[in-house]
């Protein structure tokens, strides 16, 4: 019998505890997967919301408690126009709401002639201006999720506003969002005057060197404001980093119990295999031979479950996408580097878990272990 047929044998010999191994392993693989997916995808859908507004530079607060950046002056715009390499700039409100019977829908107050409006497309209506009153655009998520049209009525907390107009746009965040005027989101939020972001265009040409004396003289100008580059603002955002970390720890706790799972498991199969690895070492069989057995047991073991954590993984994103909490707003990212990363993982676990076991096996006296009832 070959080393590796003797390898597949000895882990069939008990395939309901093999089977159980490989699947605790699979959970941690799993959340491994799916947490980092999420996590990353969110933090990619605000980016991509930024390129998608065509935004060089983005000045906020750090987060408040609500996780939102602070409020301050809306006045600052133009102080901040007037500085070098600035072409453009715009305030904005936003703020998350539960609306209706859906929690977390993004409401942003945007100025009526910006910029912002420019990569968007009005799919339906018109959009909210003077003429207006209380009016609202929806993306089309958001349209959907709240199962609203033209003309519909939406209570905004304790007012209501008109959807006049539906729009696309090439961010995800944004086509669950509704956009109404700031200053009705000013008034909406008892905010008059105030903004929670400035976002800019610099203008073309602008070096990093240039960028970063900007970034640094905003700060120096403006207390308590941070310029921020567009792929920052989603880093430093404090739900997301807690998101991060939860996630983070919800994967190493469920792997911890996946490696500790492989390690009772070999353990128990050396325990119960005492006698043929005396014989083993007895005829000639190096201690190394035995410590590799064992060792790739518990990788073979390992790399299963990393297989099926994956699909498991991919399986339960493409699920929580559709759930009405999470639709429309996040996209989960699954990239071969994160399968790469989660399968690394599993191979490591193997590795961890089969140590102690395969030194046990690997020190056995062949003498003992041939008495050995």
């Amino acid at each position: 019998m070959s080393f590796f047929a003797l390898i597949l044998k000895n882990l069939l010999r008990r395939p309901s505890r093999s089977l159980l191994t490989i699947l605790g392993i699979a959970i941690g693989i799993c959340a491994v997967v799916a947490l980092s997916s999420l996590a990353w995808g969110f933090e990619h859908t605000w980016e991509n919301t930024y390129k998608a507004r065509g935004i060089d530079l983005v000045v906020a607060k750090p987060a408040s408690h609500s996780g939102m950046p602070g409020l301050f002056p809306e006045t600052i715009k133009g102080d901040l126009q007037r500085l070098p390499h600035v072409r453009e700039a715009t305030g904005i409100l936003a703020d998350l709401f539960s609306v209706e019977d859906s929690t977390g829908i993004l409401i942003a107050g945007w100025e009526e002639r910006s910029f912002l409006w420019d990569h968007l497309t009005l799919q339906q209506g018109r959009w909210p201006d003077e003429s207006t009153g209380k009016a609202v655009a929806m993306g089309t998520l958001a349209a959907e999720t709240l199962g609203k049209s033209l003309g519909s009525k939406v209570q905004l907390e304790t007012a209501e506003f008109t959807v006049v107009g539906i729009f696309s746009s090439p961010a995800l965040a944004e086509n669950s969002a509704i956009i109404m005027k700031l200053p009705e989101m000013q008034a909406l939020t008892d905010s008059e005057g105030r903004v929670n972001f400035l976002e800019a265009r610099l203008a073309p040409g602008t070096t990093p060197a240039e960028l970063e004396s900007l970034r640094l003289r905003i700060r120096n100008d403006f207390k308590g404001l941070t310029a921020f580059a567009p792929r920052e603002v989603p880093q430093a955002d404090v739900g997301i980093r807690l998101a991060k970390a939860m996630s983070l720890a919800t994967s190493f706790i469920a792997l911890i119990v996946g490696a500790t799972g492989v390690a009772n498991t070999i353990l128990m199969s050396v325990f119960e295999r005492v006698q043929e690895i005396g014989i083993l070492l007895a005829i000639g069989w190096r201690r190394t031979y035995i410590l590799g057995m064992i060792l790739l047991e518990s990788v073979l073991l390992s790399c299963g479950g990393g297989v099926v954590g994956c699909v498991l993984g991919i399986v339960t994103v493409k699920m929580l996408q559709v759930v009405p909490f999470i639709h429309g707003k996040i996209a989960g990212e699954i990239s071969w580097s994160l399968i790469g990363i989660a399968f690394l993982v599993a191979l490591l676990l193997g590795v961890l878990g089969g140590l102690y076991p395969a030194w046990i096996a690997s020190r056995m006296s062949p003498t003992t272990a041939l008495r050995h009832e």
